[in-house]
């Protein structure tokens, strides 16, 4: 496996993460990385340290690292929309540390929109990379003179929400009945019985609780889907699955998604 052109995916949390990963294993190829010893020297040192200081235990900040023939990709959970600026700031740093801007494809950001526009995120953005004196355009990024590709992906591509709105498009096309339950679950949440248990372990604001009303109905279907395990394996195990795929791409934001991978990691200029 000898890997010529490195991408690294940035994405919030851990939804967003696996949603990305199982696309990668079973729609585009990529196997992921099983032994430390496999890893070239650029994802090598992204690998998380043991936080010495505190005395833990506990590995950090380690992304997921992926290979198909020439291609190599790192898949990072920034922890947070208002972190992703951090920590592409931190990857940037071992770039230019091991001097590989030739062989480095480019950032790509997965962010969801929440309540806010597109336009309000990237000038966010654009002001958090530029306290690390770092550039953003809404493209590249402008790091010490070198210029690297970064582009920015929002869930959803149109309104306001976040991935479960896609994974639920997703679930009502695999799995319909169990998405009307689940529907039917969100929606007595919702109702006023529910409002000071919503206001108390949600938020006050009405948009804020409908915009969690659609991890609440994910949720339902994850504990479902995989009971005995976190939603990311309901994800990579039982949702994205390979016979889907036909399905899956009937919908207009999931094959927004999928083109916008495609490319931007196996477009013709970047398979070297």
């Amino acid at each position: 496996m000898s890997v010529i052109r490195f991408y690294v995916l940035v994405a919030e949390g851990v939804t967003d993460c696996s949603f990305l990963e199982a696309i990668l294993e079973k729609y585009l190829g990529f196997v992921q990385y099983e032994n430390i010893k496999e890893l070239p020297p650029l994802f090598f040192e992204m690998i998380g340290t043991y936080p010495l200081a505190t005395g833990e235990l506990r590995r950090q900040d380690s992304p997921t690292f992926y290979y198909r023939n020439e291609i190599g990709i790192a898949v990072k959970q920034a922890g947070g929309c208002s972190q992703i600026p951090v920590k592409v700031g931190l990857l940037a740093n071992i770039i230019d540390k091991l001097d590989v801007y030739e062989d480095f494809g480019g950032f790509l950001i997965f962010c969801d929109t929440d309540l806010h526009t597109k336009e309000e995120i990237r000038e966010e953005f654009k002001k958090k990379f530029l306290k690390n004196d770092i550039l953003f355009d809404g493209k590249t990024l402008k790091f010490y003179e070198y210029q690297m590709q970064c582009k920015l992906y929002l869930f959803p591509s149109h309104d306001v929400g976040a991935i479960e709105k896609l994974l639920l498009e997703c679930t009502e096309v695999t799995y319909n009945s169990l998405f009307q339950d689940a529907q039917g679950y969100k929606n007595r949440i919702m109702q006023d019985e529910y409002q000071e248990l919503r206001k108390r372990c949600w938020a006050n604001k009405k948009s804020v609780q409908e915009f969690y009303s659609d991890k609440v109905q994910f949720g339902a279907v994850s504990a479902v889907l995989r009971p005995d395990k976190p939603v990311r394996f309901a994800i990579k195990d039982r949702l994205i699955k390979s016979d889907y795929f036909g399905k899956f791409m009937q919908l207009p934001e999931f094959k927004q998604l999928f083109g916008f991978l495609t490319d931007n990691l196996m477009g013709e200029k970047n398979t070297g």
